[in-house]
């Protein structure tokens, strides 16, 4: 019995089952007496709501970490929310959303294949049937194309092309043996080239990834290879060669003779067109310690602070070459600091060529390594100052009897000097120089002290 006590024509109820429902219906005197023939109606109900349809599922071309999902949803109006997750049943798949919405976007992490599972779920607490679509969402940019590299002077010059992955925001660079293993040249790059300033001959290896808007890199690396020679003579003032030296500090490292040769180096010497062999080995190498059969996993070379005996502006050049950057074995990084008080420094920094203002240089090289069967070497680390080439130029009143006059600039060796007497019949004559001034008197074409006007070139360094 359903209801006894109807008294209209009209009677609802709730139904808490799927399926068949029979129901019957009699009428009921005043006196309690029932009608003798009972009424039957019949029906098959359904208490889920309608499925949705027209899964649409793709990336985002401004951010491919964001997965756009939409569908065509149920128009019932007892409709609670449609329910999604991912996942490969729906029992263990991952609830993402409960939207009244036809649309989501779902933030990828990894890239890999992405099966979507959409409910819809109305008041009563019933759940359509499900309905999935898959995609196989790739989150990295693809890899940069056209890169290039060129010496130029002391430069090398990097190009490539513009990525045509419209999330792509910025290019890393890094040289050696691999993106991986290399040393960090640089990263944030928004243009499709860059210049780097090189010190030493040697081979160089760079490598180049995108990075995109969420932040993930290019799966694979371009990369090139190119052999820096014939860079422009520098003025260097000092050269310390540590590899000779070995005055440093040492942490788990040792100077000692090299374990890479041609029979161990792997491939054929003709993989190696420009390669010497004081690349990748030499008599005396720094690597780490070895402590019974194997390697620690990091040590530090800490050289003696360098004075310069005055606060300089001058370029600071290392020759610093490490079996990491053809084999890949471990890393070896050099990284300096400079003061000008002996007091306040700079922080450390990885090394790239560079003009300092400082008085005082630090150094280090710290090596590390996975495999503790090998350790990177270090077969040069030469630290070269350098200062730039200096023009000073003036014109000056020379008395009878001559006159000292100063560059206005103090050189570390003595400068070319270019001197020119103003007027006709008057010659200069250089009677001394120095680092700091020259000495000069003017004369006539008989040799005779007339003074006069002086311009004057020094060029050096």
């Amino acid at each position: 019995v359903v209801d006894s006590h109807v008294t209209g024509t009209f009677y609802e109820t709730i139904i808490t089952t799927e399926g068949e429902h029979i129901y019957w219906i009699k009428a009921i005197t005043t006196a309690g007496n029932h009608s003798q023939n009972p009424a039957k109606h019949s029906g098959t109900f359904s208490l889920r709501p309608t499925a949705v349809s027209n899964i649409r599922i793709a990336q985002d071309d401004n951010d491919r970490s964001q997965l756009l999902i939409s569908w065509t949803g149920t128009s019932e109006s007892d409709l609670s929310f449609y329910e999604l997750r991912i996942g490969y049943e729906w029992d263990t798949a991952a609830k993402i959303a409960e939207t009244k919405e036809t649309r989501w976007v779902h933030l990828v992490g990894d890239t890999g294949d992405i099966k979507v599972i959409i409910k819809a779920k109305n008041a009563a607490g019933f759940y359509s049937d499900e309905v999935y679509g898959h995609y196989y969402a790739t989150v990295e940019p693809g890899p940069v194309t056209g890169f290039t590299a060129i010496q130029n002077g002391e430069y090398v010059e990097l190009f490539w092309d513009k990525h045509n992955e419209s999330d792509v925001v910025s290019y890393e660079i890094s040289e050696g043996a691999s993106f991986v293993m290399g040393q960090l040249v640089v990263s944030g790059v928004t243009t499709t080239e860059y210049r780097i300033k090189v010190d030493t001959e040697r081979n160089y290896y760079y490598h180049i990834k995108a990075i995109n808007r969420a932040l993930k890199y290019s799966t694979f690396s371009a990369s090139k290879g190119l052999y820096v020679s014939n860079l422009p003579p520098k003025n260097v003032i000092q050269e310390y060669d540590e590899i000779a030296l070995q005055t440093g500090a040492k942490t788990n490292v040792v100077f000692g003779p090299s374990l890479i040769n041609w029979s161990n180096m792997g491939g054929q010497s003709s993989d190696y067109p420009t390669t010497k062999f004081s690349d990748v080995g030499g008599k005396t190498v720094l690597k780490l310690v070895k402590n019974g059969t194997s390697y620690p996993t990091a040590g530090t070379y800490r050289v003696v602070t360098k004075d310069m005996g005055k606060v300089i502006t001058a370029n600071i050049a290392a020759d610093f070459r490490s079996t990491v950057v053809l084999r890949g074995l471990g890393s070896a990084v050099l990284q300096i600091r400079t003061s000008q008080d002996g007091t306040n420094w700079s922080v450390w920094q990885d090394f790239k060529p560079a003009q300092y203002t400082f008085r005082y240089l630090d150094a280090q090289v710290l090596l590390a390594t996975e495999d503790p069967a090998n350790t990177p070497e270090v077969n040069h680390l030469t630290l070269r100052i350098d200062v730039p080439d200096t023009d000073k130029t003036g014109t000056t009143v020379i008395p009878v009897g001559g006159a000292v006059v100063t560059y206005g600039h103090t050189y570390y060796s003595v400068p070319v000097l270019t001197p020119m007497a103003i007027g006709d019949n008057r010659f200069p004559v250089i009677i001394s120089k120095t680092n700091t001034g020259f000495t000069a008197r003017i004369t006539d074409r008989t040799g005779t002290d007339t003074g006069g006007t002086l311009d004057w070139r020094a060029k050096g360094y």
